[in-house]
């Protein structure tokens, strides 16, 4: 059965229109759709869409196709995309090499408001956000830290396209932040500033890395964030380390990214005016946690 991000029902309820697969990754076609170019603006990225394998991560721009429809999918033949002929997106289905897959059922890919945790020194121990650091990448630290006292234009300037691959890992970061802010801050000012900057993201990372980030700034993002965020929520360390298992083998190092970004903004948040003060203890153990 063919499923689908919600943010993907204007698309798919719309007319047919024709996609061009823009990467090939292991449980992943992106396709980008209507991208336009224009003499005097050049050339402007259309919306992305993942299809994606059955036991691939629900990304929220992502299409989850039925087993049995990997003879359908485009290839990757010396490094360029090769598709079984066209693909159209629309109409309530993704059509390819003839065959029309029509959408099923619908996932809601959107964080839920959250209550804010209590500010206990416990729920958010130093010990945590050094593991994610080091669990994601070096450079992300300086962005970390920018975000959690609060400076989010240096933090965004500082993550933004930080790192390799489709979906740096700076990115991720702040997909977690917006994905914190979405749960307890959606109409703050660090809201609005990350929202400022990623609209003015494309070409200062990837196309398919942007869409991410769009997404997140609607609240959208991957189901294990939302659970981890969720669990940060209760202040229950028993919640918190399932949640934190279960988002860190996201991508190659998109989880610990991910949660990183989100406990930092989380953190600036409780230390914010109107709160009382964390006394963070730098070295308590990741134990401390459990």
């Amino acid at each position: 059965m063919t499923a689908a991000s919600l943010t993907l029902f204007p698309l798919l309820a719309g007319p047919a229109r024709p996609a061009r697969v823009s990467a090939i990754v292991s449980g992943a076609v992106y396709l980008e759709i209507d991208p336009v170019t224009d003499e005097t603006e050049g050339y402007r990225p259309g919306a992305v869409v993942a299809l994606l394998d059955p036991a691939a991560v629900q990304l929220p721009i992502g299409l989850t196709l039925p087993p049995g429809v990997a003879d359908l999918l485009p290839v990757s033949v010396d490094g360029d995309p090769v598709s079984h002929g066209p693909i159209v997106f629309g109409h309530g289905a993704v059509s390819m090499a003839g065959t029309r897959l029509p959408v099923l059922r619908w996932w809601n890919p959107t964080v839920p408001k959250q209550v804010m945790p209590p500010p206990a020194p416990e729920l958010l121990p130093t010990a945590l956000l050094d593991q994610l650091l080091e669990a994601a990448a070096e450079p992300l630290a300086e962005g970390l830290d920018l975000l959690r006292s609060g400076d989010t234009e240096k933090a965004f300037e500082a993550l933004l396209g930080t790192g390799p691959g489709l979906t740096p890992a700076g990115d991720d970061a702040l997909v977690g932040a917006l994905a914190a802010l979405a749960a307890w801050a959606p109409r703050s000012t660090a809201h609005r500033l990350l929202a400022d900057g990623v609209a003015g993201a494309d070409g200062r990372t990837t196309a398919i890395s942007a869409a991410l980030l769009r997404s997140a700034v609607a609240g959208a993002v991957v189901p294990q964030l939302i659970r981890f965020v969720g669990a940060l929520s209760t202040g229950d360390p028993a919640a918190i380390r399932p949640a934190l298992e279960e988002v860190l083998p996201v991508g190659a190092s998109s989880g610990a990214a991910m949660a990183a970004g989100a406990v930092a903004q989380l953190t600036n948040l409780i230390q914010g005016p109107g709160r009382r003060r964390v006394a963070i203890d730098a070295t308590g153990p990741i134990s401390a946690l459990y």
